[in-house]
């Protein structure tokens, strides 16, 4: 019980803007979430890109993506592991959140190429320089479960494994527990609850990236930002969560 932060598909390459990383940062040293859950995606990798035109790939280098990827992660929790930590280690007590990260399917691009690749694994390994970071790692399509809630990158077709879009209706329509996704580049919520009182709830949590990408087009206006699920015991005694989305331009403003 506790709670939760969500962030949902970065998509960083070495070249995006991360000032919204920054006040992320200075959001979670505010807010002090008991569990932060990187959804997926956080790597863009355009290096690995296999349906891009030969021309749009030229210069790009895989280096660059893994360089802009770990620093951008490093960014999320700046403000909390150095600066919060360090000025109030003889004041406060020092705030360690439970993080864990959720591969994606852009992470699962470089899985592909080392599959393709095979001399060079173990020359690199994502996993473990998250893990080295105090991440808790879960493997793509792997679901984490907190508080009764799935969290996974997309929620995954029973027969085909492919990503199941739509409406939130129709997702609940689905699963019949309460979940969160990333993947599906928009925000949605919608909750049910039984005569109980148990609730079902489920959550898209979008995307949080500064920069538009060429192939969306129009696509590009989506709302962007992150969710902070607070929880709390309703009143037939289940667990339950208020979900607040914060969007990108409140968060530049206020943090």
């Amino acid at each position: 019980m506790g709670d939760i932060l969500v962030v949902a598909d970065t998509q960083v390459s070495n070249e995006t803007p991360t000032e919204h990383l920054k006040a992320l940062s200075r959001y979670i040293c505010q807010h002090k979430p008991d569990k932060i859950v990187h959804i997926g995606d956080h790597w863009d990798f355009p290096s690995l890109n296999s349906h891009a035109p030969v021309l749009e790939k030229e210069g790009r280098r895989l280096v660059n993506d893994l360089k802009g990827g770990f620093k951008a992660l490093d960014l999320i929790m700046y403000n909390t592991l150095v600066k919060y930590n360090f000025a109030t280690k003889r004041k406060l007590e020092p705030y360690y959140p439970e993080k864990y990260f959720i591969m994606g399917n852009h992470e699962n691009r470089l899985n592909r190429f080392l599959e393709e690749n095979p001399v060079l694994c173990g020359l690199i390994d994502i996993k473990s320089e998250i893990e080295s970071m105090g991440w808790m790692v879960y493997d793509f399509l792997k679901p984490l479960w907190l508080d009764e809630i799935c969290f996974i990158h997309y929620l995954p077709n029973t027969e085909s494994s492919k990503a199941v879009g739509g409406s939130i209706e129709n997702k609940l329509n689905k699963f019949s527990h309460s979940f969160v996704h990333g993947h599906q580049q928009k925000y949605q919520y919608g909750r049910r609850q039984n005569m109980q009182g148990k609730p079902h709830f489920g959550v898209c949590a979008g995307s949080f990236y500064l920069h538009d990408e060429a192939y969306r087009g129009a696509n590009n206006t989506e709302q962007r930002g992150f969710v902070h699920m607070r929880s709390y015991e309703n009143r037939f005694g289940y667990l339950d969560h208020d979900v607040e989305f914060v969007s990108i331009e409140r968060l530049l403003e206020q943090y």
